[in-house]
């Protein structure tokens, strides 16, 4: 591994994160270096967004006792006080708002016009005007979309991460001054591994997952007989 801790950026590496998942029992103590920190934030940055509307914010949390504090506010006995960094992922639900702005960026790199932009917005506003769960729903999907990007950027510099989303969401707010039109999206534990390696986590078959046009219907032509049905 190289000494700044980025990984060669190779599909393998990717791929292995995602095949084998959190697979290891705790985290090494060793820090991780601001080069790869700083990697790993800056491809999640990059990540897609409807509109370039970017509803994410991050928390990048190092200090023990703050860890600490993240792990009080978890149901789950992970012990997130053990990696050298939590990220505390944020979604936010008037993002929208600043569409006008996105949007003339879009218009200055020539990516719609000024007429396009002009009915987008008015159809943005009259979406998200429709109700609050609206705004909540997109934020929460276009911050997941980012923070996937973090745990494929992680990968790349060689670094394990455990995602967790059971928290005392306005306990973690409170603690970090988290403004109130952003919501806890998740917990993101980053670190180097240490202990023993699990066995993955069994997985439900393709099959049972996926449906071809409609729901229920089989994917291909070996699943028409019974799409959908569950296998060990």
């Amino acid at each position: 591994m190289p000494n700044d801790g980025i990984g060669d950026g190779t599909q393998s590496d990717a791929r292995t994160s995602l095949r084998v998942g959190p697979n290891f029992t705790r985290f090494s103590p060793r820090d991780i270096p601001d080069s790869a920190l700083e990697h790993v934030i800056e491809l999640a940055r990059l990540a897609p967004s409807e509109w370039n509307l970017q509803p994410w914010r991050w928390i990048v949390v190092r200090s023990e006792p703050a860890r600490k504090q993240l792990e009080s506010a978890t149901y789950l006995r992970v012990p997130l006080s053990s990696a050298p960094v939590v990220v505390v992922c944020l979604a936010d639900t008037l993002a929208w708002k600043t569409a006008p702005q996105h949007l003339q960026e879009m218009v200055a790199s020539k990516k719609m016009t000024e007429e396009e932009s002009r009915e987008v917005l008015r159809e943005l506003r009259e979406y998200y005007s429709t109700s609050p769960e609206v705004a909540r729903r997109t934020a929460l999907a276009n911050a997941f979309v980012a923070l996937h990007q973090i745990l494929l950027a992680a990968a790349d510099c060689d670094l394990s991460a455990y995602w967790v989303s059971q928290f005392d969401e306005q306990k973690i707010k409170t603690a970090f001054h988290v403004p109130d039109q952003f919501l806890v999206a998740a917990l993101l534990a980053l670190g180097y591994r240490e202990g023993t390696m699990l066995p993955p986590v069994p997985k439900l078959p393709l099959h049972s997952l996926v449906y071809g046009e409609k729901f229920g219907k089989g994917f291909n032509h070996a699943d028409q007989e019974a799409p959908g049905k569950l296998h060990p």
